[in-house]
């Protein structure tokens, strides 16, 4: 079930991330770098005010909802409303002071946060309750119309509030016309409110911390070195995002959800064993697709980025996906160990530290060297917030981090490496020869090594097709 969810999961994550990406293609063409700069503080504002404002609601309704029951989901409704209410507040007063030639821009990236937080809350009833066709069709609405919106806004308008504006405007719209009601209902629950509450303020800190470092980061980049290095930062950020962030966004889906399940059903040690499928199922997918990025960086920024681009994105590209690898592991399985055992303070401390030496990491190196002195800085606070999370977990609950799957999938990268390493050439037709190449490879390193079980899953299919008798493996 985990395989086969988590594949819906991780489709609904990355056919959206494919077309984000050939937004990004498109957009870096329309928009020269100062452009694209200014259309990237529209998206700063958009994932520092989710963090801080309503991404913890989400991860506390997947938490909490399967002990509260159906009900649990009118609850939350309503304190989502009041978020946006209090979020309306602020962002009027926030729009009062800014500079009349900056009005625009920050206003569109409001209504982005405010389109984005819906409609990232709303998928998470379609993760609690495990629907991921439904999860699928959600994501996959909102990237066909953000790319057709952004794309038209851009080409008809050049101007990147518009390209915001349209991309909100989007959202919305996917977020109103895919329908998920059968997952909604009750009254409001104040004691499951209050719990919420409880449990979600210190992930928000925590979260609020994580977004400030990557706005506090692209604010150095653009202090120091103007619009147009931001832009390019921007753009190499949101290659990876689309890629690496929503993969492992999308393959711990099923699994968290599997896992708060068993263990509400006071089945802690089934919960275990999830847990240990959960960590072998991300590594061996989140690895080699971090890898098989940083080796093709310079071939993925000649495809999917304008002239303009290139050189600062194939610089930036592996040391951004070495962040994402360590973020995607931390967040997406090391930080459930919080979760589980609700002890939000601890990930605080986690998040507060990587903070300190991501932002004094920016403060030694951007003025240096610039967007890879940024990209530098985030990949060590990432690598620091995951050794920590890996020890202070232990102490809220217990999650198993076992090393066969790292041996197996080390092994597996390398045959990946070979064969990515072997394909000669740049451009177009060299990126998808490295792209076969390496997923070939690595794909049979994966059956050989058994990595995930793949061989008994395999067996099973060539049983039922007829190919293999019944007594065979």
């Amino acid at each position: 079930m985990l395989i086969r969810s988590s594949a819906l999961y991780v489709a609904a994550k990355l056919l959206p991330g494919g077309l984000g990406m050939l937004t990004i293609a498109v957009l870096t063409r329309l928009l020269p770098p100062e452009s694209y700069g200014r259309y990237g503080v529209a998206l700063v504002i958009m994932s520092f005010g989710i963090s801080l404002g309503f991404e913890w609601l989400g991860l506390a309704y997947l938490r909490l909802a399967p002990a509260a029951g159906p009900g649990a989901a009118g609850t939350f409704d309503r304190l989502f409303l009041m978020l946006l209410a209090v979020a309306a507040l602020i962002g009027g007063a926030v729009l009062a002071t800014v500079p009349p030639a900056d009005r625009a821009i920050v206003a569109a990236g409001l209504l982005l946060m405010v389109s984005y937080a819906w409609f990232e809350f709303r998928t998470r009833f379609h993760v609690a309750g495990l629907a991921p066709a439904a999860y699928f069709r959600m994501n996959l609405a909102r990237a066909i119309l953000v790319m057709l919106s952004a794309i038209v806004a851009a080409w008809s308008t050049h101007d990147p509030a518009c390209t915001a504006l349209a991309t909100a405007a989007a959202t919305l719209l996917a977020a109103s016309k895919v329908q998920g009601d059968d997952t909604r209902g009750g009254g409001f629950d104040r004691a499951l409110a209050t719990a919420a509450i409880r449990f979600g303020l210190p992930l928000a800190a925590s979260l609020m911390l994580n977004s400030a470092m990557g706005s506090l980061t692209r604010g150095l980049v653009g202090a120091f070195g103007g619009v147009e290095a931001l832009g390019l930062f921007t753009a190499a950020s949101v290659l990876v995002q689309n890629t690496l962030v929503v993969l492992s966004s999308g393959l711990s889906s099923a699994g968290f959800s599997l896992t708060v399940k068993a263990l509400e059903a006071g089945n802690a040690e089934a919960a275990r064993r999830q847990l240990g499928a959960n960590f072998t199922l991300l590594l061996a997918i989140l690895a080699p697709a971090a890898l098989g990025m940083a080796l093709t960086a310079d071939d993925l920024a000649a495809v999917l980025v304008g002239p303009g681009f290139r050189a600062t994105v194939a610089t930036l590209t592996p040391w951004l996906a070495a962040a994402a690898f360590l973020t995607g592991l931390r967040s997406h399985y090391l930080d459930h160990a919080f979760h589980l055992g609700r002890r939000m303070r601890a990930q605080v401390g986690v998040t507060a530290v990587a903070a300190v030496v991501t932002l004094g990491l920016d403060a030694l190196l951007i003025p240096r060297i610039g967007p890879v002195g940024a990209a530098i800085a985030v990949t060590a606070g990432a690598a620091v917030a995951a050794i920590h999370a890996a020890i202070a977990g232990r102490t809220a609950f217990a999650i198993p981090l076992p090393a066969g799957p790292v041996v197996r999938t080390a092994l597996g990268c390398a045959v990946l490496a070979a064969c990515v390493l072997s394909v000669p050439g740049s451009g177009a037709a060299a990126l998808a020869g490295k792209i076969v190449g390496g997923v070939m490879g690595y794909s049979a390193a994966a059956l050989a090594l058994d990595i995930v079980g793949l061989r008994k899953v395999v067996a099973g299919r060539l049983r039922r097709g007829g190919i293999v008798a019944g007594g065979d493996t």
